[in-house]
């Protein structure tokens, strides 16, 4: 039944979001360990993910810091790529090609962190698969220089947790499925 728009209260839309994370992750919740694991590789994948989209909004809005700042984005990253040994306009058009198409690459490893929370068997290629796109890339576009110098330690810590939870999970996973699908001794003298 519809309401008109005068009686439409903030709690309607509460089925509408249950509604969107059933979608999302499941009807079925998974088991502590699991929640546990997804929320560790969420919370790295967020900051990783946010700080990659920051990355590349102060790119795109240069002028305008230039404009009200004084503060040259521009020339900063020319003199990193410098740095790198890059021709400075080279490294500034890599850098934010490289910042936008991992938006893309960001969105396919959350895909398969949210398989994680499913547990479905395909996540760990997904996932893995995602973050090694990500670095060859990076390799490829950025050299692994960049990775060294620019990448902080919190950063590659973040990538670290998200490679580990992803290995230990999906280790444990299999091994729980396995154990499932096995006839133990007394289950077979039944038969």
């Amino acid at each position: 039944m519809k309401k008109p728009i005068g009686e439409i209260k903030p709690e309607d839309a509460i089925p509408l979001f249950v509604r969107i994370k059933q979608l999302i992750l499941g009807k079925t919740k998974p088991d502590g360990f699991t929640r546990l694991m997804f929320s560790f590789a969420l919370f790295s994948w967020c900051l990783l993910a946010l700080w990659n989209a920051v990355s590349y909004f102060v790119l795109l809005s240069s002028k305008v810091i230039q404009q009200n700042k004084g503060f040259s984005v521009h020339e900063v990253i020319i003199k990193n790529g410098q740095n790198l040994g890059f021709n400075g306009e080279e490294f500034l058009g890599s850098i934010t090609n490289f910042y936008f198409n991992n938006l893309f690459i960001w969105l396919l490893i959350l895909i398969g962190i949210i398989l994680m929370y499913r547990k479905l068997k395909l996540y760990p290629f997904i996932l893995l698969g995602g973050l090694a796109i990500h670095f060859i890339y990076m390799f490829f576009v950025l050299g692994f220089q960049y990775f060294i110098e620019d990448i902080s330690f919190f950063d590659k810590i973040l990538y670290l947790i998200l490679f580990l939870v992803t290995l230990i999970h999906s280790f444990l996973m299999n091994k729980e499925q396995s154990k499932k699908g096995e006839i133990t001794p007394i289950e077979q003298n039944e038969l």
